[in-house]
Order: C-alpha cells, then sequence, then structure tokens
C-alpha cells in the first residue's frame, strides 16, 4: 500500500527515524550500564515493545493492570507497574499474570502494600514491591527518607512481597538545561537519603528505577540508578522538541491530514480534531497551538473541535487546496496515540506495516 491510499486522519510512524532513536537509546544503555525498561505508556502497541526487547530492554513499565495485560498476552515477560495499586480486583490481576510474567509493583502507602502483596499471597505468588520517593515532581511518592526506610521495612515483612528497590521520576526536569542542574542536585540529594536510610535499616537495595525521556541521556547522573523508564523517546513530540530535548527530525509519529474548507478567509480546516490529537497544551515555550504543521511552519493549528482542526494561515505565504494533505507533529504523541485504533509504519511513501494500538484505552 502507498501512503497516498490511506484514508485520514491516519496516524504515521515513520520507521526509519523510529528505528534510529531506538538504535541510540539502545546504545546509550549499554554503554553506560544502565538498564533500560521502556514505558510502554506512550505507544501501546506490543509490536514495538517487542522490538524494544529485541534491541536490549530487560522488560517493559505500564501505568495499568490492563495494559499489563497486553503486554503479557504478547510475551513480553518482565513488567514493572509504575503507578500506585490501590484496588483488590486490580491487584488479582496482576496475580494472575505472574504465573508466566514478573511482576513488579511501584507504591507509596503502606495500604497500597498491603492489598498488592495480600492478592499475591493468596495466589501462592511473590511480588516485588518498590517504594516510591517523591523528587520534587510533587505527584506521588513518600516525602522522607525516614518514610522511605520506614515502608520498605513494612513491605519486607509482608506474605507475598519482597521489598524490590526504590523508584522516582523526575517529571518536573522538562525545563532548559539551564535550569536542570539545581533540580538535579535535589534529585539525588533525595535518593541518596533514601538509599542510605534503606541500607541503614538493613535491607538491601537491588534496583533504583527512574528516569523519563527528557532526562535518559543524562542517567548516569543521577545517584545509585540501575534502570531507566523512558516512553516517548521512539517517537517523540513536540513538547520534547519545544524543551530541546529533541528535534523535529527527531519525530516519528504524525499525523496526516486532509484539508477539508479554505472558504473562511485566513483559515484552513482538516478533517481532524479533538478526537484525532491531543488537545495538550505545550509544557514549555510560547503555549500556542496543537502540533507543528511540517509543511508550513508559519501555520497554526490552533484551535480544536470534535471533528475540524482549525489553522491559522494569516503569517502564511503559502497557497492551500481542497484535499491537500498535511502531516502534523502533535504536541503530545501519549494522549494523541491513545485516540486511534491502530497506526501505519511507513517507508519513504510505502506503508511496510499497520501496527493495531493494543492496549488503546486501558486505563483500568
Amino acid at each position: 500500500m502507498l501512503l497516498h491510499e490511506l484514508e485520514t486522519p491516519a496516524v504515521l510512524i515513520d520507521l526509519d527515524v523510529m528505528e534510529r532513536n531506538l538504535g541510540r537509546m539502545a546504545e546509550y544503555t549499554a554503554r553506560t550500564g544502565v538498564a533500560l525498561r521502556p514505558h510502554i505508556k506512550t505507544h501501546k502497541i506490543p509490536a514495538l515493545a517487542q522490538r524494544q526487547i529485541a534491541l536490549g530492554a530487560i522488560g517493559i513499565a505500564a501505568a495499568k493492570p490492563t495494559e499489563a495485560e497486553v503486554m503479557s498476552e504478547a510475551g513480553i515477560r518482565d513488567i514493572m507497574l509504575a503507578y500506585p495499586i490501590v484496588a483488590a480486583a486490580k491487584a488479582d490481576r496482576l496475580a494472575r499474570l505472574a504465573e508466566h510474567t514478573r511482576i513488579s509493583v511501584s507504591l507509596d502507602s503502606h495500604e497500597a502494600a498491603d492489598c498488592v502483596a495480600r492478592s499475591f499471597h493468596a495466589a501462592g505468588r511473590n511480588v516485588d514491591l518498590l517504594v516510591e520517593i517523591d523528587v520534587g515532581f510533587a505527584r506521588c511518592g513518600v516525602q522522607s527518607a525516614a518514610a522511605a526506610a520506614e515502608l520498605a521495612l513494612h513491605i519486607a515483612k509482608l506474605p507475598g512481597a519482597t521489598f524490590g528497590g526504590i523508584m522516582f521520576y523526575p517529571g518536573h526536569m522538562m525545563v532548559p538545561p539551564a535550569e536542570q542542574e539545581p533540580l538535579l542536585r535535589e534529585v539525588n540529594t533525595r535518593v541518596e537519603a533514601a538509599y542510605t536510610a534503606i541500607t541503614a535499616s538493613g535491607l538491601p537495595i537491588a534496583r533504583v528505577s527512574g528516569g523519563s525521556t527528557p532526562m535518559a541521556y543524562r542517567s548516569q547522573e543521577f545517584s545509585h540508578l540501575t534502570e531507566i523508564r523512558p516512553g516517548m523517546y521512539p517517537l517523540n513530540d513536540r513538547n520534547l522538541v519545544a524543551g530541546g530535548f529533541a528535534t523535529l527530525e527527531d519525530c516519528a509519529l504524525t499525523v496526516m491530514t486532509t484539508v477539508v474548507s479554505t472558504a473562511v478567509p485566513q483559515r484552513v480546516i482538516l478533517d481532524g480534531g479533538s478526537k484525532t490529537f491531543s488537545s495538550d497544551r505545550l509544557l514549555t515555550g510560547d503555549h500556542i497551538g496543537h502540533g507543528v504543521v511540517l509543511a508550513d511552519r508559519d501555520a497554526t493549528l490552533y484551535g480544536l473541535s470534535e471533528e475540524h482542526g482549525h489553522i491559522d494561515i494569516s503569517r502564511s505565504s503559502r497557497s492551500y487546496t481542497i484535499g491537500e494533505r498535511l502531516r502534523i507533529v502533535p504536541n503530545h504523541v501519549c494522549a494523541t496515540i491513545n485516540m486511534h485504533d491502530r497506526v501505519y509504519g511507513i517507508r519513504g511513501d510505502v506503508v511496510e506495516c499497520v501496527w493495531d494500538v493494543a492496549a488503546r484505552g486501558h486505563v483500568q
């Protein structure tokens, strides 16, 4: 199939760009000795997860049990739930997966630890539980080294559970490089304090899981880090470009749309709106628009109706025609891909593969 034969809107993955991104991360982690555990919440595609494993990833991270189920069914045998599980039904699902998949879970409370351990013990299984520490993002994570040690000791006493290590997510470090240094020092201070408190309590720490795509290539600068969990690096998006962590040439995923109206002066309407693109704004920069129109950097995808994309061409010298196709790099790749049933892998103008987004909508 050729690219022009696809109906729009269609999510495209440039396989040459994606493979270059995958290879770069695989080479970096092999060279630095930091294990790679990619977070699949970005792409939710088993075939892509399998490629990451084939290139040396030790396993994957997932956000929800239903995502883990999809990946386990596809043959992925080491899955970390980088999310606190507090409901018995969810813990039971994970315990069932443990029959053929190594499962670990990060959490920050006695309640979550007790819930997960109880299900695994009832199933005759064992689960590695990692203590999540807050390193400055203020989302989840224990707030002190003493609390980290106390929770680790609690986990170590639970039937069905083993204390597996510590976990953190530096989501607040998606800032310009000059602003990262004090944040990195603070992250390391908190990790070091938790590490010291836990080991002083008599527990060994086999695993320190952290990182993100923006900070992936500085992983060797994080204290005690044994594995990283970047998610967006195979595909990238406008947010990463705006933050200086990628270039547009590194963005493998685009959304191909069709111009359906030019009736309003200085406006172009596309056949993809908020049900096609993520409505997330930029995290850095001017915060304007919902994506980059690759054919016209002076155009702005400024608005999204449900099925209409609104482009402002008032600053553009380019003309547009009905039926013309435009490719757009979305602001947020993770939220965009979750709205589509399938993606199309392309090389040049040839559609080489079609991948189901098998874990799409799996948010439980």
